[in-house]
């Protein structure tokens, strides 16, 4: 480590009077003038061959001379006094930042205690302060709201029913029924927050905004995998322009992501109990169901793949509507279709190309005979992946 460097008298002098206010550096200067123009004078003076003859002229010059030298002298000490201000300013801002971080940590984390407790609405009351600070604080803050929002709903939230003593019957299964109130609850406020508006090609409005730009989370990273959907799932219309991870999660009641646009997404291994509605939806990147199980009814009618589409194994036991794909690669490859209903109008392939020697399904698809549903296991029933 070098030693530190000694300090000019100048650089000395200057750090002395640095602290001082501007009327005692304009004081400390009138005084140095003075002392100045006495020195000026003094030498023009011993210069001249006749100074009494030319006293006028000498006061004058050493009045310039010094009037000059104040002027500078006179900028330099508001160029410090602005320095210092500008950088008081910078202080007083960070401060400010710091305690702004602070008072948001805190509301956030009041908020997060709050989604701890047991009583369903203090959960949802810390929904909603959780979206107040995204709304009022903006910027990296939607995120964070966004990832623990995400988080409570990849959290166990499964209990035991309550017995007649009033106390967990743990003879029973246990099912998310307690938490359905706070599931829909985050799932509305996430809706509500990706409607950006949209335009038809007649500049009306088709989708309607509800919040401001800024507080839009439509950029921000959705990780949903594996979560156990309880409620309906309402995303209609809906824009993800980030990252959007499904992969592995249970929709027990229907989804409904009609007319929503997304960037990439994965809905890999996924299970669709319920309707599962992607009509009209716009899947700017990667689109991956590989392996994903329909229950219900899969409605892909309209939907537009602009890159590649995978459904890789995917599982239909239910109707299915494919009628309008528009798209660069779409294909349903090793997909299992119920075979109870070969022969039928259950599947609706539109412009999908159907060989004649598959036994009218798309190309790799297959046949396949499923058990009938087990109303123990809320119809789920073992598959072969």
């Amino acid at each position: 480590m070098q030693p530190p460097q000694k300090k000019t008298l100048l650089q000395r002098w200057k750090d002395s009077i640095g602290g001082w206010p501007l009327l005692g550096k304009i004081v400390a200067w009138v005084v140095l003038a003075i002392l100045a123009f006495a020195a000026v004078m003094c030498c023009l003076w011993h210069l001249t061959s006749e100074p009494g003859k030319y006293v006028a002229s000498i006061a004058a010059t050493s009045l310039t001379i010094v009037g000059g030298v104040g002027a500078v002298a006179y900028l330099v000490i508001k160029y410090q006094e602005r320095q210092q201000a500008g950088r008081d300013e910078e202080r007083a801002k960070r401060e400010e930042c710091r305690e702004e971080d602070r008072l948001v940590n805190t509301k956030m984390q009041d908020a997060v205690d709050q989604l701890g407790s047991d009583r369903a609405s203090t959960r949802i009351a810390g929904v909603y302060a959780l979206t107040d600070v995204a709304d009022t604080y903006g910027g990296g803050y939607r995120q964070r709201v966004v990832d623990i929002l995400c988080g409570y709903l990849r959290s166990d939230r499964e209990t035991y029913p309550l017995g007649a003593d009033g106390k967990p019957a743990t003879d029973q299964p246990r099912s998310g029924d307690a938490d359905k109130a706070v599931e829909s609850t985050i799932i509305a406020v996430m809706r509500n927050h990706l409607l950006k508006e949209r335009k038809d090609d007649n500049r009306e409005i088709r989708v309607q905004q509800i919040v401001r730009d800024d507080q839009l989370w439509c950029d921000c990273a959705f990780d949903l995998h594996g979560v156990a959907f309880h409620e309906g799932v309402n995303f209609m219309e809906s824009t993800f322009e980030c990252y959007t991870n499904l992969c592995g999660s249970v929709f027990k009641g229907y989804v409904n992501f009609c007319k929503a646009n997304f960037n990439i997404v994965d809905f890999r291994e996924a299970t669709f109990k319920g309707y599962a509605n992607f009509s009209g939806a716009a899947f700017k990147s990667h689109a991956n169901f590989d392996r994903a199980v329909f229950d219900d009814f899969a409605n892909f009618c309209g939907a537009a793949f602009k890159s590649f589409a995978h459904f890789f194994g995917a599982v239909f036991r239910c109707r299915a509507k494919f009628l309008d794909i528009r798209g660069m690669a779409f294909t349903l490859k090793k997909c299992k279709f119920n075979g109870k209903f070969r022969g039928t109008d259950v599947y609706e392939w539109g412009p999908i190309e159907i060989p004649e020697d598959n036994d009218g399904l798309p190309e790799g698809a297959v046949w396949v005979d499923f058990p009938e549903k087990d109303d123990k296991d809320d119809g789920a029933t073992p598959i072969d992946r």
